[in-house]
């Protein structure tokens, strides 16, 4: 079922719809519809029902439905007709719609009444004649309607005017809506003396009007009389209108008038003109009820149909006085009907002096009579409510109402109440004369006397014959309340219960308060407690028959409490806004519970780690509320951070506020942008939303306590320099020595310290030779340190004074370019590239040593977020004339007079032996050049710091390992400067160090850094490498060994040889690589066991092992080149032919083969870092024989290594070998165990240890996934099967398998 309107004046209709007809005017009726749409499949029937029927006095909506069955996908049409009937009443109803499939919809109809609003522009008129000097005897009036309804109104006085004061425009009219009717008072009194009166304007659906007109006659001289000494004024907000109309006829009064009359009407029936004896007469009786004497004038009727004897007198106090009145008519077969009134006079004295006025009040006793004959027939018509609704009211309270009656002839038209026994109800006037097409206002006044409906049939009787029936309906409520109860209470008319709510913050309830009476009821909440409250401030005005929703405070300021109270409702009515009848009470139980609010987080921390500036980061959290209270939460962040400012990072909450019910959860989205780079925390808390009574949303104090921490950390997309590497240069240099010559630190920490729109400087060195032809070529492994990729862009920048030249790019078209000869020194290639952790980036280098002297050139770096390095690149090129020498380890951040600085870090203080550090230094030129230490150093205190080194000869582009020995006596930081020199150069040394604890861990410095696996995969294609550029040794004894396996590889599809240069450093160390040359086949490699020997003196140092590697199929072809030169140079020389010119020899060329122009391969080199930090014999490491140095066996655990798939490709990776390098090993190891007796001592001890066993190794070999295995497993693996193998060359015996042949280790 659903709902659709019908047209303008039609409303849909849903499961609580509200119909509201706004105010409009009384006794008009105004339709609505609604439609109500059948979208099931079959035909339903509806029907609509009342809800609440309070009572049968209001009756002011109508409700129809289409009463036949609805086809489906047609609609019900429920028409609601509204008819108030009460003026400045609000009207409400609820009803019930409902259909045979069982839905039901409820249908609240509510509609307010208005009536007119007509008023006197005055309320007093003052006539002043003074005879022969001013005779103003006319005033004007206006009638004015201030609202939107006609109305009629009518002066209620006799036809001829009250006294000697008419009307100049009739007595009635109609008025309309804001129309303005002017009407003049005529004063006709001649006599001398004072004229008073009450002019009564009677408004339908309205209060009378009450003009009070004053007059005064007197002669000239004479005293004027003083309106000020008559009191007219009448207090309306002590009494009503109605209630000063009606004072004289009605029954129930809250004060004692000042006087009655009795009779309140005089029917005289039917008289005679010619016989008087049918004429009667009637007494009616006037009692004074003050203190003081009164007067009483009664105004003569000017036809003298009804006289009064006397026509005044003087009535003494708390006593009363009868007149007679008397039928006299004139005209037979007449009616007649006249409005005797009379004006009451008495003495009334002001409480500030003793000056007494005339305090007036007026009777109006309706007379009426006829003539009529025995047999007359009446045709009359005439127009009445037959129902007639009075306004709400309480008992003991008079309410008030009129009608109006017409007459539709142009015959007068006598009328007659008669009232059943014991009424309740008042009419004035009782009886009358209506003249033809006129009409009579009737005013009708309820006086309850207890709590009830009130119905009665009165008899409306038409000139003595015809009688109609109209009902007068009322009744008189008490203030009566229904509030919606959450329980039952035994003491209290409804149990109200807040949820728990948390303390500090405002909770509510809604409860349903019914007003069951017809008029307003104020509302009073009586409480003490000072947590509750209620809306308005506890004081609220419910309209009539209405169902207000009404909501009720929490305020808890103490956790975990059970608050509870009993409070009262003080309900009274309300009419025309003020308080009537006696209150009644309704008793409430209110209860509630408060906590502290306890929102969880999950998780309660979260890293986010890495996250690009400028970039946004979407999470998810759950929020879950752990308490047993229904609250709203707000949540806010702290945020904290190190590095860049991080006021600019963007955290959002996509919902902030967030309501749970207990036990409930519910997703809530953070993004987070960072604008700089850094650490950053970010605490999540939060704070309680609530309601207040003033319907504003307020919070409480945040809670301190953090539910939830994000960490992460703004990063810019970062390169790093990973690796180094020498591809062509004069000296042997390491990886670790180009990166120590170059300075990739600096431009490395520049990578990472670059911000946007904030260039940085960096300055790069290039190798110090002397001036060659050829290029020197290194390359840069560029990685990234975050896992977000680099868009990276290089471009020179001409910081020479040479002049741009122009040239011609395009036709009409040039631009200027750096062409100098200092372009050529210094080239970087390729110029752009994106970085990312699975694709490094080669960054090319080439340097020509072309001219003597320093030059540099600069090229400017780009990268996202507006970042830009410029990179100075400086060449320092020499002459071979003299010796020189350049440390490996430049100084840059020291001064430029020393040539090498060396740092040796904290020693423990009182060695035995003392630490020898060592410094680099390297010969850049093509003569041999010899090293000298000077005289005249400073010693320190005991000689902590002593240079080892004397005088030494450094050979052409050769290297030069300068001892420096350290031995603190203190803790103190130490300096000396060495004083060397070479050639006619003096030069300084500078060799600090620092004295620590005698157990403190020493700090082996200069430890080249761990690449990864990409990073040492980005240049092994197409050429030739070591498994390992670095090896970083424990930390060993002197007088001991270590041994390692590398591998040589041959990536290319030439033929290669090896040869290892000798490492040996006098007195402290000694590699041998064994084999020491070798040849290595294309696409293959060669396994090398490489032994370090520590000597005699303790050292902690890093140095560089050299193989040179030399293509042989590359000089093969040299030699066939040549070969074939030679040949074809003799063959040339024997063959001429003689010309005219002379003697011609053919070119070598002139005919194939032809002869190549191959220049002389050379060889190239390999190298390989090892850090090396040997102890004293004498610092607590005991003096091993050679037999206890081979006892140490590295551990042999295959299975705990990781799987890896093994394949006939090489790995990359040097730690891994396939099945064909393992056997080409055994080959080697074999050939050397049989051939040395150094393995003699290593192979008894593995004859005793558990070792694999031959069967066990190729089981695990031809498994589907083989173990990855590590350079110490991988060797030991090699000395067990050698082991397994020579066992019947000593005469061993084998622990687990049977004698292996020589054959199964082929």
């Amino acid at each position: 079922m659903q709902d659709s309107g019908l047209d303008k004046t039609s409303e849909s209709i849903s499961e609580v719809k509200v119909i509201d007809f706004g105010c409009i005017p009384v006794d008009t009726a105004m339709e609505k519809y609604v439609s109500v749409e059948n979208t099931f499949d079959k035909s339903v029937t509806y029907r609509v029902t009342n809800i609440y029927i309070l009572n049968n006095v209001d009756r002011v909506f109508n409700l129809s439905i289409t009463s036949t069955p609805v086809k489906p996908g047609h609609c019900a049409r429920v028409k609601i007709v509204f008819k108030p009937n009460v003026v400045g009443q609000s009207f409400t109803e609820y009803f019930l719609v409902d259909d045979t499939a069982e839905n039901t919809y409820r249908l609240t109809v509510t509609g307010k009444c208005y009536g007119p609003r007509v008023s006197l522009d005055k309320r007093k008129l003052v006539f002043r004649i003074c005879k022969n000097v001013t005779e103003q005897r006319k005033q004007s009036i206006n009638i004015m309607n201030n609202s939107a309804v006609d109305t009629t109104y009518q002066w209620y006085m006799p036809v001829g005017g009250q006294g000697y004061f008419q009307i100049s425009t009739g007595n009635c009219g109609l008025i309309r809506a804001f129309e303005t009717i002017s009407t003049t008072v005529l004063f006709i009194g001649t006599a001398l003396g004072v004229y008073t009166a009450e002019l009564v304007c009677l408004v339908l659906n309205q209060p009378p009007l009450f003009l009070n007109v004053f007059g005064t006659v007197v002669l000239p001289g004479n005293p004027m009389f003083s309106v000020q000494d008559h009191i007219f004024e009448k207090n309306w907000k002590r009494k009503s209108r109605f209630v000063h109309l009606m004072e004289n006829s009605l029954n129930r009064l809250t004060y004692i008038p000042p006087a009655s009359v009795f009779e309140r009407y005089l029917d005289f029936g039917t008289g005679s003109v010619t016989d008087i004896t049918k004429n009667i007469s009637q007494t009616i009786c006037v009692t004074n009820h003050e203190q003081e004497e009164g007067y009483i004038q009664w105004m003569p009727d000017p036809d003298t149909v009804f006289i009064v004897d006397p026509i005044s007198s003087v009535i003494p106090p708390n006593e009363s006085r009868l007149f007679t009145v008397r039928f006299r008519p004139k005209i037979e077969n007449e009616v007649y009907g006249y409005l005797m009134c009379g004006d009451y006079q008495y003495k009334c004295y002001s409480e500030d002096s003793d000056v007494s006025k005339s305090k007036h009040a007026w009777f109006r006793i309706p007379c009426t009579g006829n003539t009529w004959l025995p047999c007359t027939e009446w045709i009359t018509e005439w127009d009445c409510p037959i129902e007639v609704i009075l306004p709400p009211t309480v008992p003991t309270r008079t309410t008030f109402a009129n009608f109006m009656l017409s007459n539709k002839f142009e015959v007068p038209m006598h009328f007659k109440f008669d009232a059943p026994y014991g009424t309740n109800f008042v009419v004035m006037p009782i009886c009358g004369i209506v003249q033809g097409r006129g009409w009579q206002i009737i005013s009708v006044a309820l006086e309850p006397k207890c709590f009830g409906d009130y119905c009665e049939t009165w008899d409306l009787v038409i000139n003595k014959v015809q009688k109609s029936r109209i009902c007068f309906t009322g009744n008189a409520e008490m203030s009566q309340v229904e509030v919606m109860s959450h329980g039952y209470h035994p003491a209290t008319h409804a149990m109200l219960e807040f949820q728990p709510t948390i303390t500090g913050c405002t909770n509510y309830i809604t409860s349903y308060l019914h007003n069951l009476t017809r008029m307003e009821i104020h509302l009073r909440v009586l409480n003490y407690a000072s947590w509750l409250g209620a809306d308005f401030g506890g004081s609220i005005v419910l309209p009539p028959k209405e169902i207000v929703h009404y909501h009720w405070w929490f305020f808890p300021r103490e956790p975990d409490k059970v608050y509870e109270t009993t409070i009262t409702l003080s309900c009274v009515c309300l009419i025309d806004g003020r308080p009537v009848g006696e209150p009644t009470e309704v008793y409430i139980h209110i209860s509630g519970f408060s906590e502290y609010p306890d929102l969880r987080v999950l998780p309660k921390s979260t890293n986010l780690h890495d996250i690009v500036v400028g970039e946004s980061l979407t999470f998810s959290v759950t929020l879950y509320n752990y308490g047993s209270c229904y609250f709203t939460s707000k949540l806010y962040h702290i945020m904290n951070g190190n590095g860049d400012d991080f006021s600019g990072d963007r955290f959002e909450i996509d919902s902030t506020v967030n309501s749970l019910k207990p036990s409930n959860h519910c997703e809530v989205r953070m993004t987070v942008v960072p604008d700089g780079a850094g650490p950053r925390q970010v605490k999540i808390m939060y704070t309680v939303l609530f309601r207040t009574e003033y319907d504003e949303i307020e919070e409480i104090q945040p809670i301190t306590k953090k539910i939830c921490i994000i960490w992460y950390d703004g990063i810019y997309p970062t390169i790093k320099v990973k690796r180094t590497i020498s591809v062509k240069c004069p000296v042997i240099l390491s990886n670790h020595d180009v990166w120590n010559i170059v300075n990739v630190e600096d431009l490395n920490n520049a990578f990472v310290d670059s911000r946007p729109n904030i260039p940085l400087s960096v300055n790069l060195y290039a190798p110090d030779l002397c001036v060659r032809p050829g290029n020197v070529e290194l390359i840069f492994i560029m990685g990234c340190i975050y896992a977000a990729p680099v868009p990276w862009n290089l471009r020179r920048e001409k910081i020479c004074d040479c002049e741009m030249i122009e040239v011609n790019v395009g036709t009409s078209l040039y631009e200027m370019r750096h062409t100098c000869e200092h372009r050529t020194y210094v080239e970087l290639y390729p110029l752009s590239g994106i970085v990312s952790p699975e694709n490094p980036n080669l960054l090319f280098l080439k340097f020509k040593y072309a001219v003597e002297g320093i030059n540099t050139l600069c090229y400017i770096m780009t990268m996202p977020n507006q970042r830009t390095i410029y990179i100075y690149i400086h060449i320092f090129a020499s002459l071979n004339t003299r010796g020189l020498l350049t440390p490996l380890r430049r100084p840059l951040y020291m001064d430029d007079d020393y040539l090498a600085v060396l740092n040796c870090g904290r020693v423990p203080i009182n060695n035995l032996d003392p630490v020898i550090r060592i410094i680099w230094l390297y010969n850049p030129t093509d003569v041999f050049t010899t090293w000298r230490l000077l005289r005249g150093n400073p010693v320190t205190r005991e000689g902590a710091l002593r240079c080892l080194l004397y005088f030494a000869e450094v050979p052409p582009l050769g290297k030069l390992a300068i001892p420096i020995a350290f031995m603190p006596t203190e803790m103190i930081d130490y300096k000396v400067e060495f004083l060397s020199s070479f050639g006619y150069d003096t030069v300084k040394i500078l060799v600090t160090g620092q004295g620590g604890l005698p157990n403190c861990i020493e700090t082996r410095l200069d430890i080249p850094f761990y690449t990864e696996r990409v990073i040492r995969e980005a240049y092994r294609r197409e050429v030739v490498y070591l498994s390992m550029e670095h090896l970083i040794l424990p930390p060993m004894s002197t007088h001991s060994l270590s041994r390692d396996i590398i591998s040589i590889c041959n990536d290319t599809d030439h033929v290669m040889r090896f040869i290892w240069l000798p490492e040996r450093i006098a007195n402290i160390l000694n590699v041998v690589m064994t084999p020491c040359w070798g040849i290595i086949q294309p696409k293959s490699s060669e396994w090398i066991t490489m032994t370090v020997y520590t000597l005699q003196e303790p050292s902690t140092f890093t140095t560089t092992v050299a193989c040179e590697i030399l293509d042989l199929t590359e000089r093969r072809r040299y030699q066939r080149n040549e070969l074939l030169k030679r040949t074809k140079i003799e063959k040339c020389n024997q063959e001429f032919i003689i010309t005219e010119l002379g003697t011609i020899h053919p070119d070598i060329n002139d005919s194939p083969p032809y002869v190549l122009d191959i220049p002389k391969p050379q060889p190239s080199y390999l190298t390989m870092t090892v850090s090396v930090s040997s102890k004293g014999q004498r610092d607590g490491h005991q003096r091993l024989i050679l037999r206890q140095l081979w006892n140490q066996a590295p551990p042999y655990d295959l299975l705990s290594t990781d799987l890896n798939e093994v394949s006939n490709e090489r790995s990359p990776t040097g730690n891994n070998m396939t099945m064909v390098d393992i056997i080409r090993v055994i080959d080697g190891i074999l050939w050397d165990a049989l051939h040395s007796k150094m393995f003699r001592n290593q192979l008894e001890f593995y004859a005793k240890e558990e070792v694999p066993t031959y069967t066990q190794l190729m089981h695990k070999m031809d498994k589907e996934k083989k173990s990855r295995l590590s350079r110490r497993v991988t060797s030991g693996i090699c000395d067990a099967i050698v082991n397994k193998a020579i066992f019947h060359t000593y005469g061993l015996s084998p622990k687990h398998d049977p004698p292996v042949l020589m054959l199964e280790a082929e």
